[in-house]
């Protein structure tokens, strides 16, 4: 379907407060994908008949969003190239974060379910012209679409290389916080310094990799590893000509994949859990081991890749207090590290679903304070890597984000959808707002694979 989306007003918000222009040194961490990831928020209608209300709403979020930025005065900063070093900096210069408001002739219920995905979603976050320069591009966008039954969208969009799930996520709760009319003293100040990262890998025994060493060459950093020998196409970027190569990077083409929400209930997920403790003698599961070990498996039986393929499973695992010392939970940089798992095609799906959770637990304990320290620095090195999809699957732990308590003085967030991504094919594992105690697996899957996937996706576990 699609709907019709009347722009009202684009502005340029900055702190309503001048805060102190500085420059953020960003880690390897930080510039591995220096694209804007967008989410849509749906909010139903409270039955509000004021003839004001819209405006009042507006106001409210648009005040509150100005406080915010005094303490995460980041957001409102720019990237740029540091002529020095070559690498991507962020100039907080007060530039200003996009704030756009717009109506929908639309009800929310014509759109159904409101977590999947659907290419009119595009509509509800600001549609931002490519940058030929990187310091004229805004960090964070931000769209209010009124929906004609009442209900609203709150369209957010955050550059990757400002901040991680985690950092999103404590500007969003910090923002809807104030917006709700909450006392803002019950904040945590956010932590936007990199030093103590990048001090604590500099300090770290061995040298950093010059511009001239590869990435491939950190065979001791299992999930670099992993990659290097798995047939894949790379990509090389010197970060100096990334502001062109983003837009190559970001580029979606929906003909040849097609975005899929699928859901699990609580009690099927509790279940698997169960059995895995009992046959699989593990001392514990979790949700996320679950689903991740049953994504993998349903991906991969789906793409008929040939049995002695080798395959890799990698998942960001936060490292803020597996560094020594912590960087503390109010850090917002990037602090996930890609834990890896690999093997061949056909030992996956002839393995027991214990056996996969198990290595997944096995992987999530490698990630120490070592490893993180040599998973950094290695990314210090000039090139990057974007691997073959088909062989590689990514799984993103969003559950651990209450997106449903992000109420804006609107009452809580219905439903949540994640839009098109510079990387379609990994697979985000979410709280299914829509369904409480149930959970929704959103990935990208090709569209000669995708009926297969479903149905293994279906039927992976049930034995």
């Amino acid at each position: 379907m699609d709907i019709d989306v009347l722009l009202k007003e684009t502005t340029c918000l900055r702190p309503c407060e001048q805060s102190k222009t500085q420059t953020i040194e960003l880690s390897g961490l930080d510039r591995i994908s220096p694209a804007i990831l967008y989410t849509v928020f749906f909010y139903k209608s409270r039955g509000r008949k004021e003839a004001n209300y819209e405006e009042d709403v507006v106001e409210k979020a648009t005040k509150a969003l100005q406080k915010v930025l005094v303490s995460w005065y980041p957001a409102a900063g720019r990237l740029r190239i540091n002529e020095n070093t070559g690498k991507l900096e962020i100039d907080c210069n007060n530039g200003g974060v996009i704030m756009t408001t717009a109506v929908c002739d639309s009800k929310l219920e014509d759109l159904a379910r409101l977590q999947e995905y659907k290419p009119c979603y595009e509509k509800l976050v600001p549609q931002i012209p490519e940058a030929h320069d990187i310091s004229k591009a805004p960090l964070v966008v931000v769209q209010i679409t009124r929906f004609n039954c009442g209900g609203y969208s709150v369209g957010f969009g955050g550059n990757h290389a400002l901040f991680d799930g985690v950092g999103a996520f404590n500007l969003l709760a910090s923002w809807a916080h104030i917006s709700s009319g909450k006392d803002e003293s019950e904040l945590v100040e956010p932590n936007h310094s990199r030093e103590a990262l990048l001090n604590a890998i500099s300090q770290f025994p061995g040298s950093i990799p010059t511009a001239s060493d590869s990435i491939y060459e950190q065979n001791h950093v299992t999930a670099i590893q992993d990659l290097y020998g798995i047939p894949m196409q790379a990509m090389s970027l010197d970060d100096k000509c990334w502001g062109t190569s983003l837009g190559k990077l970001s580029q979606f083409d929906p003909s040849g994949v097609e975005l899929l929400t699928l859901c699990v209930k609580g009690e099927t997920v509790d279940a698997r859990k169960r059995l895995a403790i009992e046959r699989g003698k593990l001392s514990k599961c979790s949700t996320f081991d679950v689903l991740c070990a049953h994504v993998w498996k349903a991906r991969v039986k789906s793409l008929l890749l040939p049995p002695d393929t080798n395959i890799c499973l990698q998942f960001p695992v936060d490292s803020r207090s597996r560094l020594q010392p912590p960087l503390g939970e109010n850090f917002t940089g990037n602090a996930f590290v890609l834990a890896s798992v690999s093997c061949l095609a056909k030992e996956l799906l002839e393995e027991t679903p214990y056996n996969t959770i198990e290595k997944i637990q096995a992987a999530k304990q490698v990630i120490t304070d070592e490893y993180v320290k040599l998973y950094t620095r290695a990314l210090e090195s000039s090139d990057k890597f974007f691997p073959s999809m088909r062989e590689l699957t990514i799984v993103t732990d969003w559950m651990k984000f209450p997106f449903h308590a992000l109420d804006f003085g609107w009452g809580q967030a219905s439903s949540a959808s994640i839009l098109a991504t510079p990387v379609p094919e990994t697979a985000y594992l979410m709280l299914n707002l829509e369904e409480p105690g149930a959970f929704a697996v959103r990935i990208g899957i090709e569209k000669q694979y995708v009926k297969d996937f479903i149905s293994n996706f279906n039927d992976c576990g049930k034995k």
